[in-house]
């Protein structure tokens, strides 16, 4: 039966995560397009054909962020490669999201990334995804009155590059997004309150072209931050890059996936009570998503496979 319900899974399906601490939720496309959530509340469960919150096109890119579980945002491509929104609400339940009317034309073959802003209390999103014209451009939600609207472009990158983003408050609020360039190198773009955007320190040349990119960041103070990154590196191994505020290193994690795999992370807790979540496609029955679990200061086997598996 596992073996069965991961074959409805998408193989290289987009994955997508959000949680609040250890209450979770992640979205996989199947193979008829449709984007599924499973959800872990104590043990993992959903997953199937009954639990569709949206349709894509087929090999849609996907995008998750969410305020607690209260309010979650899943981005992705319609059939005419605009932007889509899938929005939960509690309350309310799920429903066709306002970007969705905006018809936002984007390359057929980009990549979205999505982040909740941090440090406020009310919905304050931006979303990524690469235009006819190779450039990532950013989305922006401030509220209802203003709808969304587009906002910075941030230059050419490679074309069909993945995206991974993630906002913190330290003194201000920030954005980190992680592409590849045009010369194939993974690369950070920043955004400072102070300052706008710019570019990083973060150039990892190693990674194959169009290399899955996942980002988190957690342990924000008023003067530093931790941040994750995950991407896909040669032989087929889900690699991550580290920085606790002075350098990027190598991270603890090295693992093994299919060719092509995505990946999505979630993160909570912190100091020795940091937990991460890291999903993507290592070839359990094949298409499973399996999770990849950091604990107690280490690295291990989470689930070998989610639901629908």
């Amino acid at each position: 039966m596992a073996a069965i319900g991961a074959q409805e899974v998408d193989f290289r399906s987009a994955i997508a995560a959000v949680n609040a601490t250890s209450h979770l939720r992640v979205y996989t496309q199947d193979v008829f397009g449709k984007i599924r959530e499973s959800l872990y509340e104590g043990s993992w469960t959903n997953g199937t054909s009954k639990n569709v919150i949206a349709t894509g096109k087929l090999c849609t890119p996907m995008a998750a962020t969410s305020k607690q579980l209260q309010n979650i945002r899943v981005h992705y491509l319609s059939e005419q490669n605009t932007l889509k929104e899938a929005a939960y609400d509690s309350g309310k339940g799920w429903y066709d999201g306002g970007m969705s009317s905006q018809h936002f034309a984007v390359a057929p073959y980009s990549k979205v990334a999505a982040c909740m802003l941090a440090g406020f209390d009310k919905l304050v999103l931006r979303v990524y995804a690469q235009i006819e014209d190779n450039t990532i451009q950013e989305y922006g939600w401030d509220s209802d009155s203003s709808g969304w609207r587009k906002m910075t472009n941030l230059g050419a990158a490679m074309p069909g590059t993945h995206i991974g983003c993630t906002s913190y408050k330290t003194s201000q609020l920030s954005i980190r997004l992680y592409i590849q360039n045009e010369e194939g190198d993974l690369v950070e773009k920043c955004y400072d309150a102070n300052r706008g955007w710019y570019n990083g320190g973060l150039k990892v040349p190693e990674a194959p072209p169009r290399a899955a990119i996942a980002a988190t960041s957690f342990n924000a103070t008023s003067s530093s931050v931790s941040i994750r990154v995950y991407y896909a590196g040669p032989d087929d191994r889900l690699l991550e890059k580290a920085w606790d505020g002075q350098r990027w290193q190598d991270g603890g994690f090295n693992e093994r996936s299919i060719p092509g795999t995505q990946v999505a992370v979630v993160n909570w807790g912190s100091g020795p009570q940091l937990n991460l979540r890291v999903y993507f496609q290592k070839g359990e029955f094949v298409s499973g998503v399996s999770e990849w679990a950091y604990s107690s200061g280490r690295w291990g086997a989470g689930r070998n496979a989610i639901p629908p598996a």
